[in-house]
């Protein structure tokens, strides 16, 4: 029996120096115990190694015992920046620790399911040890661009078809004019979901448009709405294809592709990625395709995806879970073997009803004075406005107008 209780500690109750031990009713010692108390922890007459104590005493008291531990756990503060508790902190761990490449890992925590994915394969300590002797400081650059690569990244987005409803439902609210890409957007991520992502994925689209319908403010306006990161690419700049694939690391100008910098950045496998104006991107590097735009085909095709080559790093990235959209004015421009790979969207151009329509909501949106409706709506008719662009500068300026006079 004294095995069982060998963990427990005696009370002595401390009577002072001249007071006397309590006695029982016969004045032959201490009274023995009635019954249970409210807590007997408390009750200098409980004593753990008395063998005389009942089973139910003796329950009662390793609950006391197992309360104040587990206040005592708690006591010790415990704050986490995403709200976990540290069983969600070693989960995640294993979880961080098993993730391979080309097989995203989903972890289940206290705030909802979170899945993980490896940008690349395993490296191995060998090689990097080796190339870490380098003292070439390319090479040794390089090295540290790579080593970032080693870490899982995050999946994430609204992951239930209520949540992606009411990111179409918020974007087309300021842009009704792309309601056939945001329907198209969100059947695609509904079906990615009944195909069991827990994360915001759509097939790759093309947006086709006049200039001024306001494309680039879409996509800005849907990152947003999603939370997810923007990696941006505009075509009309572009000289060469290492913002998609990296440049040969045997130049000293080269460094990696701009969306892997994007994937590094956020930690996120899943961003937004627009490639603006993609029908007037251009290579004029040595050995280019004669067609640049055709550079994306890797990007776009799920088969291919899982291992696009990083010419800078030397390594392959798993990029299947990239959200694409191209924007462009004229369709005819981009390669058919891309238009192939993509869902196509073309918004045609605004009339003078739609325009006014627009310039009356936004009026509302933006609590502006209501007189302006007619004042827009005039200059939409005769022609003075003709573009959603030359709707929004004006409507920003009057904004700018009220906020001045309120300020002032």
């Amino acid at each position: 029996m004294s095995k069982n209780f060998k963990n427990y500690k005696m009370y002595v109750p401390d009577y002072g120096d001249d007071a006397e031990p309590p006695s029982d009713d016969d004045g032959k010692g201490p009274p023995k115990n009635q019954g249970s108390a409210k807590r007997l922890s408390d009750d200098p007459n409980f004593d753990p190694l008395d063998l005389g104590n009942t089973p139910e005493q003796m329950a009662q008291y390793d609950a006391e015992q197992a309360e104040e531990e587990a206040a005592a756990r708690h006591s010790q503060e415990w704050h986490h920046p995403d709200g976990l508790t540290p069983d969600d902190v070693d989960r995640q761990d294993r979880a961080l620790g098993s993730v391979q490449m080309g097989k995203p890992r989903t972890v289940h925590l206290t705030t909802g399911p979170k899945t993980y994915m490896r940008l690349t394969d395993i490296m191995s300590m060998d090689s990097l040890r080796e190339e870490s002797r380098s003292e070439i400081p390319e090479q040794r650059e390089q090295l540290r661009w790579k080593m970032k690569a080693d870490k899982p990244l995050k999946l994430i987005g609204p992951h239930t078809e209520h949540a992606v409803d009411e990111v179409a439902s918020n974007v087309f609210a300021q842009a009704p004019i792309f309601a056939p890409f945001l329907n198209a957007m969100r059947q695609s991520a509904h079906l990615s979901l009944v195909h069991g992502a827990n994360f915001f994925h759509f097939d790759p689209t093309i947006i086709v448009s006049p200039p001024g319908l306001g494309k680039t403010t879409l996509v800005h306006m849907l990152a947003q709405a999603s939370a997810l990161p923007l990696i941006y690419l505009d075509g009309s700049t572009m000289m060469t294809t290492v913002d998609l694939t990296g440049g040969d690391a045997i130049y000293r100008a080269s460094r990696p592709s701009a969306i892997y910098l994007g994937l590094i950045k956020h930690g996120v496998g899943n961003p937004l990625v627009v490639f603006d104006e993609v029908d007037k991107v251009t290579d004029h590097s040595t050995g280019a395709r004669p067609n640049a735009a055709e550079s994306l085909l890797p990007f776009l095709e799920r088969t291919t995806a899982g291992r696009v080559h990083e010419q800078y790093l030397q390594i392959d990235l798993d990029l299947r879970f990239l959200n694409w959209v191209l924007l462009a004015n004229d369709l005819e421009k981009i390669p058919r073997t891309v238009r192939d790979r993509c869902k196509i969207i073309q918004i045609p151009p605004m009339t003078s009803r739609d325009l006014a329509a627009m310039a009356k909501a936004e009026v509302k949106r933006r609590h502006l004075e209501p007189e302006l409706v007619h004042m827009l709506t005039r200059a939409c008719t005769r022609g003075e406005i003709k573009s959603l662009r030359r709707l929004n500068r004006v409507l920003d300026a009057a904004e700018a107008t009220l906020r001045r006079a309120r300020h002032h």
